[in-house]
């Protein structure tokens, strides 16, 4: 699949590059990578997201080129479509993209479609970022410090700065290969993870007074309203990162938030540590992702969503229904 993706790279002139709705570290780390690369080639590459790029991720090189609307299509040889495990994740402009005569999906979600004929995923690999970094190695194409930047970025968020099982040995040799090509890891974490607004800082404090302890403080809980966002002028950016909080208390195995997109659905992040795959929980309820990091969207009010997660949660852990511990 390798020698038939550079193909397209070397037959082409004009690309689109996309990823899902709301984009992380990974998705939006991969697709600048891909548009340095292809931009230094000399050929053309829009980079477009449905959704504006989160304060956080800015400084990414390249983050000012990213577009937000489409025209016409008929341009472009190929789309790049990247970190999506379905076409309709890219949001409203899903059947425009779809129309491009050529499709490539590169992602590396166990749950990950087939809405490509031309399709590179490995669910082994630590990010859509690392698979790139292999795309260009087989196509010998060298990497400079802004594409360094971007591709070290998409690995250390989707690990969870090398915490989560998906962080192997050789997710820590493409690291280190990254620094080496000038990707500054201490700026890159400072900027990711130490460069909080305030905005955000009083929000996580709300959010946390949610928190609810289940599984006798083996499963946390909290959920995200808009009403919260509207009280403390916060953007739905300003969420990223609490469910990782919540997984860090003492005793908790399986952290959950649910986030309510609008009324009556709620997009649910889960974190895991320990056996509890959440992968599996994710994959009940129409969702998808990592053992230890998955997400799903699920429709009811706050209670029965949670009802409905907590019981999928109960199975993989292999007992019955949860008792609920309120803090």
């Amino acid at each position: 699949m390798f020698d038939e993706i550079a193909e397209v790279i070397r037959s082409g002139t004009a690309f689109l590059i996309a990823s899902h709705v709301r984009p992380d570290g990974d998705a939006l780390g991969s697709e600048l990578a891909l548009y340095h690369v292809l931009h230094g080639m000399g050929k053309d590459a829009v980079v477009y997201n449905q959704d504006v790029t989160p304060a956080v991720y800015e400084f990414l090189p390249g983050a000012e080129e990213i577009v937000h609307s489409l025209d016409v299509v008929d341009r472009f040889d190929a789309a790049f479509v990247l970190d999506c495990s379905d076409i309709a994740r890219v949001g409203d402009e899903q059947g425009k993209i779809g129309s491009i005569q050529k499709i490539v999906n590169i992602d590396h979600h166990a749950s990950v479609g087939t809405f490509s004929k031309i399709l590179l995923t490995d669910s082994r690999a630590s990010s859509t970022g690392e698979m790139i970094h292999r795309l260009l190695k087989h196509m010998g194409i060298a990497i400079t410090g802004d594409i360094a930047t971007n591709i070290y970025t998409a690995i250390l968020t989707d690990t969870g700065s090398f915490q989560y099982s998906n962080t192997g040995g050789d997710t820590f040799r493409v690291a280190a290969d990254l620094v080496e090509r000038g990707a500054d890891s201490r700026y890159i974490a400072q900027k990711i993870y130490e460069t909080k607004p305030a905005v955000q800082i009083r929000l996580m404090g709300k959010i946390l007074d949610t928190l609810q302890l289940h599984e006798g403080g083996r499963v946390g809980v909290v959920y995200v309203t808009q009403e919260m966002l509207r009280e403390e002028g916060a953007l739905p950016e300003h969420t990223e990162g609490l469910v990782d909080t919540v997984r860090s208390i003492q005793g908790v195995e399986v952290a959950v938030c649910c986030y309510e997109v609008s009324e009556c659905r709620f997009k649910v992040s889960l974190r895991s540590k320990g056996d509890v795959d959440v992968e599996k929980v994710a994959g009940t309820l129409g969702g998808g992702g990592h053992r230890n990091a998955s997400a799903c969207r699920v429709e009811g009010n706050f209670e029965t969503v949670r009802g409905m997660v907590l019981d999928a949660i109960a199975v993989s852990m292999q007992r019955g229904s949860p008792d609920v511990e309120n803090l």
